[in-house]
């Protein structure tokens, strides 16, 4: 019969704080990973209807209705709908509805963009999405001439939905 090798007090006390200190590591990545799994994703902000569009410096006053339209140079969705935001355009101009265009890139960089993709509004504005509370591009805004937003399109559209905006502009 062979003999168990003995170990010392403080070996089996070194293997015993070893132990314990796997055993808290491990509940700690556990309590990490099952918080960060199911936690809610947070939602971008949208401007809701009936509220103030926090764009600065547009005189909304001298426009009964203008329509926002809240794209970006690298928002796909937003370079495949540049064919309905023309025909959105001249359906506006029709209605005498000013449009103007908010993107986040810098002036010099959305214009290039519109005039590359043939959309020509009358104003052109820089905000951050996050400032003017929309969550995302491409997003059209109904706003009327006190600042209110009184319709939001959100996404690419379907040709229901384009013809929605469109009937839109002149309710």
């Amino acid at each position: 019969m062979s003999e168990q090798p003995q170990t010392s007090p403080l070996a089996r006390k070194i293997e015993a704080v070893a132990n314990i200190a796997i055993i808290i590591a491990a509940v700690a990545i556990v309590v990490v990973l099952v918080r960060n799994y199911t936690r809610k994703p947070e939602t971008p902000p949208t401007v809701g209807v009936g509220a103030k569009l926090a764009l600065k410096d547009v005189s909304w006053q001298s426009n009964p209705k203008s329509m926002v339209m809240v794209v970006s140079t690298v928002c796909h969705f937003c370079t495949e709908s540049a064919g309905f935001y023309r025909q959105l355009v001249t359906q506006c101009k029709q209605q005498h509805v000013h449009t103007i265009a908010v993107l986040p890139q810098s002036p010099a960089e959305a214009e290039s963009y519109l005039k590359n993709e043939g959309v020509v509004v009358d104003e052109v504005r820089q905000a951050q999405l996050h400032d003017i509370e929309v969550g995302g591009t491409p997003t059209l805004l109904l706003v009327d001439g006190s600042g209110v937003v009184r319709n939001v399109w959100v996404g690419k559209l379907a040709s229901d939905g384009e013809q929605e905006v469109i009937s839109k502009l002149g309710s």
